[in-house]
C-alpha cells in the first residue's frame, strides 16, 4: 500500500511538472523568438534580409514599439499562426509596414502584443521599417469586433493607417471570436 501512495505520488509530481512545462512553453518560445528575431532583423536593417534561423520561412519586416510602455518587438512578413508563435506578422493584403494604405499586424494578446491592454488614446506607436525609416503614429480607439461579422478592410491606396489585432479579452485562456482592434494614425 506504502508504494502505491509513492507511485501516485510521484505521478502526481509528473503531471504537474509537464502541465508547467507546457504552460511555460508559448512564453519561452516567445522571448526565444524575439532574441533570435532581434538579431536577424539587425541584419535586415543591413540591406540583408535574413532568416531568424535556418529552417525558417519568414523573415523580418519591421520594428513596433511603444515607449509609454517601454515595448518593442521584431514583425514578421507573415501572420500565420506558425509565424505569430514566435512574433506578431504582417497581415497579406495590407500595404507594407510604412506604407501609403492601412499596414494591419496581428499577433498574440499574452506575448508579444500584451501591450496593447494598457494602450489608450494619444499613445505614440513606432514602426522602423527595414529601410532604416521609422514611422510615428498616434493611436486613436481600440475597438472590440467580433470576428465572424467583422472584416480587416485590406485597402493598399489612400493615406497611411495602422492597426494591430489580437485576441479578445485579453486575459482570458481561450481563443473566442472576439478581437481587440486598435486605430493608429500617422502623427
Amino acid at each position: 500500500m506504502k508504494r502505491l501512495g509513492t507511485f501516485l505520488g510521484l505521478a502526481l509530481i509528473a503531471v504537474g511538472a509537464v502541465g508547467a512545462a507546457r504552460a511555460a512553453y508559448d512564453p519561452l518560445k516567445a522571448q526565444l523568438g524575439q532574441w533570435l528575431l532581434d538579431r536577424a532583423w539587425a541584419d535586415t536593417q543591413s540591406g540583408n534580409p535574413t532568416r531568424p534561423w535556418d529552417w525558417a520561412d519568414i523573415t523580418p519586416v519591421a520594428r513596433i514599439s511603444v515607449p509609454r510602455l517601454g515595448v518593442s518587438a521584431v514583425v514578421l512578413g507573415s501572420a500565420s499562426g506558425e509565424a505569430m508563435a514566435w512574433g506578431p506578422g504582417h497581415i497579406s493584403g495590407t500595404a507594407s509596414p510604412g506604407k501609403p494604405g492601412l499596414s494591419a499586424i496581428a499577433g498574440h494578446r499574452d506575448t508579444h502584443l500584451a501591450f496593447l491592454a494598457e494602450t489608450k488614446p494619444g499613445d505614440e506607436v513606432f514602426v522602423e521599417t527595414a529601410n532604416g525609416l521609422t514611422h510615428r503614429y498616434v493611436v486613436r480607439e481600440g475597438l472590440v469586433v467580433d470576428s465572424r461579422h467583422w472584416t480587416l478592410p485590406t485597402r493598399t491606396d489612400g493615406p497611411e493607417k495602422l492597426v494591430l489585432v489580437t485576441c479578445w479579452p485579453f486575459d482570458a485562456n481561450f481563443q473566442g471570436p472576439l478581437r481587440f482592434v486598435l486605430y493608429a494614425e500617422p502623427a
